[in-house]
């Protein structure tokens, strides 16, 4: 991780203390009497990570919120199967919160036999933000889609491009681009960012799906050229660099988002009380500007908002799931 990376990071987290500081709405507690004992707060990635520092910077000022502890939990594995599923299965009491990513509408679908049902197993209580895919090459890769798209065409499977594994988001977006372009790209998995923009600085792969956070910090050696942005707005770290939908490739418009849930069947209004407190926290200036140094775009969402969200994500990349027959099994 660079200074940069890192300091967004160090001031995320002393956001969250700010906040923590901060005197809260109590919206209910006393009436409803949630929550009742400690509150685990799941996350599906490692430590470190922009997930888990986000979780932590919402935890802390939770927990002083309602006078319980929120206690962040790293359960990584399975491209995030092994969280949500301990989400899924907890009581349905609002005391097991997941702290996800769109994934959790895409990989179940990747198996034979997922195991749960994200939209029957899981409660939707908010979107938290949203972030873009930035398709990027190397200083000796194309300088436009349209070259790209050019290139692959003369030379079909010539050109690699990594991504942060095989059935990720990123992953899935360029086997979209792939079919509207008509470019034949070869795809190499990758399992982090940093590996990724190693072998593209050194010249082995052509292309990389980055954050648009990453990819301004090499702007200026010019080692990394951004080429277009998945979503239906620019990425605000990115002004200059167009959408895929801008340049004609439908499928692309929708952007990446960071999620909370909870259990399935927990009742209706502990989860629009989770909703409420949650985003207050999200939405306050100090944590929404360092969301936004890490170019994530604070979007919170009611309940019911954030569910139709993912119903309509499941749908289109559960069907681009299975067009590409992508499978983790």
């Amino acid at each position: 991780m660079n200074f940069d990376r890192r300091t967004a990071l160090q001031r995320l987290g002393a956001a969250a203390l700010a906040l923590a500081a901060a005197p809260l709405a109590r919206h209910g507690l006393a009436q409803s009497g949630y929550p009742s004992r400690p509150v685990r707060l799941v996350v599906p990635n490692p430590p470190g990570g922009v997930l888990d520092v986000l979780a932590r910077a919402v935890a802390d000022p939770l927990g002083k919120q309602w006078q319980r502890p929120v206690v962040v939990e790293n359960r990584p594995g399975a491209s995030g199967l092994i969280g949500a599923d301990v989400v899924a299965k907890a009581p349905p009491d609002g005391h097991t919160l997941l702290m996800t990513v769109t994934a959790v509408v895409q990989t179940p679908y990747m198996y034979a036999k997922p195991p749960f049902d994200p939209l029957r197993d899981l409660a939707a209580v908010t979107q938290l933000c949203s972030t873009h895919m930035v398709l990027a090459a190397s200083a000796a890769g194309p300088r436009t889609v349209a070259e790209l798209v050019r290139q692959a065409r003369e030379k079909p499977g010539k050109l690699t491009y990594g991504t942060y594994g095989k059935g990720t988001g990123s992953h899935l977006y360029m086997e979209v681009f792939g079919s509207a372009s008509g470019a034949e790209l070869t795809h190499v998995p990758y399992k982090g960012e940093a590996q990724i923009i190693n072998d593209m600085l050194g010249g082995q792969i052509a292309l990389g799906t980055l954050s648009p956070m990453t990819v301004r910090q090499h702007l200026k050696s010019g080692k990394i050229v951004p080429l277009a942005v998945a979503g239906s707005s620019r990425a605000p770290l990115l002004p200059e660099v167009p959408t895929f939908q801008e340049l004609g490739y439908q499928g692309l418009s929708g952007p990446a988002w960071f999620g909370l849930f909870t259990t399935g069947g927990t009742p209706a209004a502990i989860v629009e009380k989770i909703s409420a407190d949650v985003g207050a926290i999200v939405n306050a200036p100090a944590l929404t500007q360092r969301m936004a140094d890490l170019g994530l775009i604070a979007r919170t969402s009611q309940p019911a908002a954030f569910a139709a969200l993912a119903r309509n994500d499941q749908a289109f990349w559960s069907a681009v799931i299975r067009k590409y027959d992508i499978r983790l099994d």
